[in-house]
């Protein structure tokens, strides 16, 4: 068996990662993509690898050290293997049985192969080999003259509604240009779990978006993605409803149920009206806002909102809420829970990463059951949260301004928001 350094082994172990993720080439990632890969790794393995880890094992922050066994572990079992062994030495196993003959043994069967057949050898053999060789190299040459260049490809949508869910978008695409063996695929958004196979000579292709938001979609042959363009689907004012599993139609709530003169509402009565358990877990209730905003960017823009939820059971005793702002390709995501359980949170905003493993965010803790102030106010780039009036924590934001599209609310059970609105630089104010 041979012997594979540790750094090789890491270097597979990540490209494995980004093969199966088939999101594209880690250099691409955006926060995001790293906060998704770590719930996705938290589900399938139960292990929560923080966004700042991520990170820093894809190369995107300094990594001073090698990274410990745990996480070597946790990334081996989110693959598919049992533990980093396990990895470690299936990839050894591979890679000896990939290992051509040593080279002493090709030079003596090539000395014992010159001495049986002497002057056949090189009359007959070696051309040959030299044929093959040739062939090789010129379906090399003939298949990289064949690649496509982007601008071969078309790639557009159209939403079907302008606003409400579910909505339905059709693509008009044109990848008749690709190699025969190329496959085609449509990327609703950064998740290639919303990504299917396309007929390489087809022109249309329609899907059913069930949440609202911004979105990427991508042309991709193979990994490769060729052709992107944004898509906003937009709510027809307050949208409330519960979120479903992955592809799965959500469970949403009538305009009038939610919408109350002083307040948007799912309370224990509605979610009992529709039938929702409120025994076995907390549902997890949905309140979006998007709508067609320009000119507030990120970088200096005021945000105020209130908010509460209710214990719907045992199993919302923190009183989880996160209330997220989201602009075009980027997010802001505020947690707020009971003090008791800020010791397990994490805020992102706009590039900036941080959690309670490594930093105070005490400031997020507060009682829910009680109407709760936040707001959140950036300016030049420095964003600063206060909840109840009182500052919670101060940043720095990295990624270059873009405008907010819209608002989400997470809670788990019954929530309740008001007096949400959001203002610009020049003052413009957009009430909710």
């Amino acid at each position: 068996m041979i012997n594979v350094n540790q750094s090789e082994l890491f270097h597979y172990l990540k490209e494995s990662i980004q093969n199966q993720l088939e999101w594209g080439e880690t250099s691409t990632w955006s926060t995001v993509d790293f906060e998704k890969l770590s719930g996705k790794i938290q589900e399938r393995t139960g292990v929560i690898l923080s966004i700042s880890t991520l990170k820093r094992v894809f190369g995107r922050a300094d990594y001073q050290s090698a990274p410990s066994l745990t996480t070597l572990n946790t990334l081996s079992q989110f693959i598919g293997y049992e533990d980093w062994r396990a990895f470690r030495n299936t990839y050894t196993q591979k890679r000896s049985t990939q290992m051509d003959v040593p080279k002493e043994a090709v030079f003596e069967n090539f000395k014992t192969a010159r001495k049986k057949y002497g002057h056949l050898f090189f009359k007959i053999i070696f051309p040959v080999l030299g044929l093959v060789l040739m062939g090789f190299l010129t379906q090399k040459f003939v298949l990289s003259k064949h690649s496509s260049p982007t601008n071969a490809f078309h790639f557009s949508s159209k939403t079907i509604l302008t606003e409400g869910l579910p909505n339905s978008v059709v693509f008009d695409y044109d990848a008749s240009e690709t190699n025969m063996q190329d496959t085609i695929f449509i990327a609703q958004s950064w998740d290639t779990r919303r990504k299917v196979a396309v007929d390489r000579n087809g022109k249309h292709h329609s899907s059913i978006y069930y949440y609202p938001g911004y979105f990427r979609a991508k042309l991709m042959v193979g990994n490769k993605v060729v052709r992107e363009h944004d898509i906003q689907i937009k709510t027809d004012g307050w949208l409330g409803l519960i979120e479903a599993d992955w592809g799965k139609e959500p469970l949403y709530f009538r305009k009038a149920d939610i919408i109350k003169p002083n307040e948007i509402a799912v309370g224990k009565e509605l979610l009992e009206r529709y039938k929702v358990d409120l025994l076995a877990d907390a549902p997890p209730v949905r309140l979006y806002n998007q709508k067609d905003i320009t000119g507030v960017m990120t970088n200096n823009f005021s945000f105020e909102t209130e908010l509460k939820t209710e214990t719907a059971n045992g199993a919302n005793s923190c009183q989880r809420v996160e209330v997220l702002l989201q602009s075009k390709n980027d997010i802001i995501i505020v947690p707020l829970v009971n003090p008791a359980c800020i010791g397990d949170i994490a805020l992102i905003a706009d590039g900036f990463y941080t959690d309670s493993k490594q930093d105070d965010l005490s400031g997020f803790g507060c009682d829910l059951s009680k109407w709760t102030k936040l707001k959140i106010d950036c300016k030049n780039q420095q964003i600063r949260f206060w909840i109840n009036d009182k500052q919670a924590y101060m940043a720095m934001i990295k990624n270059a301004p873009t405008e907010i599209v819209g608002v989400q609310y997470r809670f788990k059970g019954p929530g309740f928001v008001r007096n949400t609105r959001l203002w610009g630089s020049g003052n413009k104010d957009i009430v909710f």
